[in-house]
Order: C-alpha cells, then sequence, then structure tokens
C-alpha cells in the first residue's frame, strides 16, 4: 500500500485542506512534509488588529524563518473588536499598530488583503451619541497606512476588500495616486460602503424623525458621483469579481451610474441594496454576458413608481416630458412629477436566463446584515423573493423618501406589483436553466420565506 506521504503534492495539499481546521496544529507535528502542507494552511491567512496580542502574534510570525512566506491574505481591522459597536470614546491610530503595518511588506506573497473599519461613521443612529469613535480623519490615516503598504508591493495585489468604506472622497493626491496604481493589477475588488445615517442635528429625538438625512450630506451624492472613476475604473482591464455593497439603498439615490464602465474579464458580480429604475441598469449587466458566471442581488429592488421635485430633475437625468403630474381627490396636482417603471422581476430572469449564456449561479435574497454591511458571505446568502425587493421613492418625504405604500396608497401613488406568481415561475425557470438547487423555505432573523415567496411570520 502507498504510504500517504508518497502521493502528489497536489493531491496531499487538497487531503489537507479538508482536514479539520482545529487539527492543524496537531497534523503539523506528525512529519516534516505534513507539516510544509498545513503551515501553509495555519498562516496563510493572517489577522492584525491594533492590540499588543496581535503585535507579539506578528512578530512572531516575522521572526521565523518560513512563516512569512505562508502568509497570502491579511486582515486589518482597525478595531480591536470589529463587530462590538458600543464604543463612545474617540479612536486613535496607535503608532505601534502603523509600525505593524508597515512591516507587512516583509511578507513577499501577500496576493489579498482586506481593511476593515467600523460599521458606523459620521453622526450616530442613536441621537444619545454624539458621534462614533472612528472620525474622517482616523480612516484618512487608516487609509493612507493601508494603500502606502499595498503600493510598495513588488507583486501587485490580486484581491482587495475594504469594508465599511465611508461615503467621503479621497482628497489627497498622494493617497489617490496609490490606490490607482494598487487597483490597476485587481482580479477582485470588494467594497462595502457606509452612510451617515442620523437625520438629527441636536439631540432631540423628534428632529430625528423629521428631517430627510438625503438632503443633509451631499458627500454622499459626490461619492457615489465620482466611485466608476475612482475605484472601477482602474480595475476594468483586469477585474473578475466585483462587489459593490451599502448600507442603505443606493443606485437611485444616492445616485451611481455604473454604465460609466464596462470589465471585459467580469465573472462574478455582487451588488447589496442597489435599486433597479432604468433599462440601462439591466442591460449594463447583460452586457457581461460573455464572461459573467455568478450574479448575487442581495435585498435589490426594482423602484417601480417614483416621485421628484421639480428643482431636483436634473441631478437624474429626468426631463419633465418623461414624467407626469397626477391629480388627488380635489382635482389639485399632486406631489412632484412622477415616473413610472413598468420592468419587474421576472423581466430581469427571463433576460438574466437568454442572455447570460455562462451563469452558473444566481442569487437574490437576503444576508444576515447583525454585524454590518454583509462581507464575503455571497455562498451564505438566503434565496427568496422578499417583500421589499419592490419599492417606490417619494421625494421629499421624510424620514425617507423609499416609502411604504403596500397598504391604502393615495390616489397619486402605486401600489406594489401583484405578481409573485410570475417572478417565482421565472425565478424557477432560471434555476432549472443553470442546474441550481436551491433551499426554497428557510427563516432567517424574523424573514420567513416559503415555496420562494416570504411569507408573514
Amino acid at each position: 500500500m502507498v504510504h500517504i506521504t508518497a502521493l502528489p503534492s497536489e493531491l496531499l495539499t487538497l487531503i489537507v485542506s479538508y482536514v479539520d481546521p482545529s487539527s492543524w496544529k496537531n497534523l503539523r507535528q506528525t512529519c516534516r512534509l505534513l507539516s510544509c502542507f498545513t503551515t501553509q494552511l495555519l498562516f496563510e491567512t493572517l489577522k492584525l488588529y491594533p492590540t499588543e496580542g496581535s503585535y507579539e502574534i506578528m512578530d512572531e510570525i516575522v521572526k521565523g524563518s518560513t512563516l512569512g512566506d505562508a502568509v497570502k491574505k491579511v486582515y486589518i481591522s482597525t478595531r480591536e473588536h470589529p463587530y462590538d459597536s458600543d464604543d463612545e470614546e474617540e479612536a486613535y491610530f496607535p503608532n505601534e499598530f502603523e509600525n505593524r503595518i508597515s512591516d507587512l511588506k516583509t511578507f513577499l506573497k501577500v496576493q489579498n488583503a482586506v481593511l476593515q473599519f467600523d460599521k458606523r461613521c459620521g453622526m450616530s443612529t442613536h441621537h444619545w451619541i454624539t458621534k462614533p469613535p472612528q472620525t474622517v480623519a482616523f480612516r484618512e490615516k487608516a487609509l493612507s497606512v493601508f494603500f502606502e503598504w499595498l503600493a510598495s508591493l513588488d507583486v501587485p495585489l490580486q484581491s482587495l476588500g475594504i469594508q465599511h468604506l465611508q461615503d467621503i472622497n479621497i482628497k489627497d493626491d498622494e493617497l489617490s495616486n496609490r490606490i490607482t496604481k494598487v487597483l490597476r493589477y485587481l482580479r477582485s475588488l470588494r467594497l462595502s460602503i457606509v452612510s451617515e445615517h442620523n437625520t438629527a442635528t441636536t439631540e432631540d429625538p423628534r428632529e430625528f424623525w423629521n428631517e430627510d438625512r438625503f438632503s443633509l450630506f451631499p458627500e454622499s451624492q459626490s461619492f457615489f458621483t465620482e466611485l466608476p472613476s475612482m475605484w472601477l475604473k482602474p480595475t476594468a482591464s483586469s477585474l473578475e469579481h466585483l462587489t459593490l455593497f451599502c448600507d442603505t439603498w443606493f443606485g437611485f439615490r444616492p445616485k451611481l451610474e455604473l454604465s460609466e464602465v464596462h470589465f471585459p474579464h467580469l465573472k462574478s458580480l455582487v451588488l447589496g441594496n442597489f435599486t433597479f429604475f432604468q433599462d440601462s441598469q439591466l442591460e449594463w449587466i447583460l452586457s457581461h454576458g460573455a464572461t459573467l458566471s455568478e450574479l448575487s442581488l442581495d435585498d435589490c429592488m426594482i423602484l417601480y413608481d417614483l416621485s421628484l421635485l421639480e428643482d431636483t430633475l436634473g441631478e437624474y437625468s429626468f426631463n419633465k416630458d418623461e414624467m407626469e403630474l397626477r391629480l388627488e381627490d380635489d382635482g389639485e396636482a399632486g406631489y412632484g412629477y412622477y415616473y413610472s417603471y413598468n420592468k419587474r422581476w421576472h423581466h430581469y430572469f427571463d433576460a438574466f436566463r437568454r442572455r447570460l449564456p455562462h451563469l452558473r449561479h444566481f442569487r437574490i435574497g437576503t444576508s444576515d446584515c447583525t454585524h454590518g454591511v454583509p462581507f464575503e458571505t455571497e455562498p451564505e446568502m438566503r434565496i427568496g423573493l422578499l417583500e421589499e425587493r419592490y419599492g417606490v421613492f417619494y421625494d421629499g418625504w421624510v424620514p425617507t423618501p423609499y416609502v411604504d405604500v403596500s397598504y391604502w396608497p393615495e390616489p397619486w401613488e402605486r401600489g406594489p406589483p401583484n405578481c409573485n406568481k410570475e417572478d417565482r415561475k421565472s425565478l424557477r425557470l432560471l434555476f432549472d436553466h443553470i442546474g441550481q438547487e436551491v433551499e426554497e423555505s428557510w427563516t432567517l432573523h424574523g424573514i420567513r420565506v416559503k415555496n420562494l415567496i416570504q411569507v408573514k411570520s
């Protein structure tokens, strides 16, 4: 019988990778050959936190003659406890933390890097907390140190992720140039974006509910306007995977024009909290049909009806002749100019089935948002047709223009589409076409789905 150590190295690597990770340390002690493979797995991913314990671990790896060569992926968390959001004291960027990030350049085989911020930014969602710990200055410092390291790598980075990136533009030219240099050779880019969520300018909770947050933070719109040129276009020639996720609805407002950039090698696309309201957005996805094999739409929504105030029409590329005035019961004109979008999800599913010939995995539904904006969680996404897959945008409504008109719509409003059966039939046809099996009934954090349709709990 052939001894396991006589197997080809490729096969041994695969076998060891399937061993429970808790056993790797013991397996590393069995023999020199298996020690090589388990060392690669044990030290392949390095997680760096601003703590003494984390510094000590990294220092030991740096001192090890061969351990550094095993490091392929680095997570840099700017918080000691990345999912603990109870801190109220302003965070500072320790010199020891900055030095350790700089020392990462000794790891010559890093291919994947992730920078993690706190999920809160700007004003806090709770009126009794004046501001979150990580200020704009703190975040800019972290980005500067992070990209200074990445730009110094001899071998270009392959995969980049930024979790909870605040929607504020980079104003430092040196940092901007470093970011562009890093983006130029990427094959994978994941951006999970966070916005200022507190609508209050005082501690009065009543003000919290009576201000439109979208009118208070124009920086957010500026960020999404520049996102294609700043973050996407530099990656266009090489990118194979793209994730764009935000903690608030985006696409319409704040507006993101994805048609400005095309990715000729794109294989996998994830959009989270994205709003569809015109055919050009669907066509942009379909334009990648020659390469796209995986598509995930996480908590995405079709805006079937929207209204804009006259002075905001130009911001969203709408003309008056494209929109309509609607009358109230008394014959007076309704609130603003209205536009209805007649595409439904079953139209989208049919288009994916017919015009994405290489599609093998498709997801629509929701992910667990307990720890902030979902990040690297595509395989865990729950598939289903949720109620919020359709929505409206009525400009000027507070605290949010994304209004629920499921019950008793006004005469000038449009009720939600009644097309559960059509959407489900088309979705099942798509799954059958690509040969994908899915769990059709499940429950997650109060959301209950039965036979692919969300039902009342």
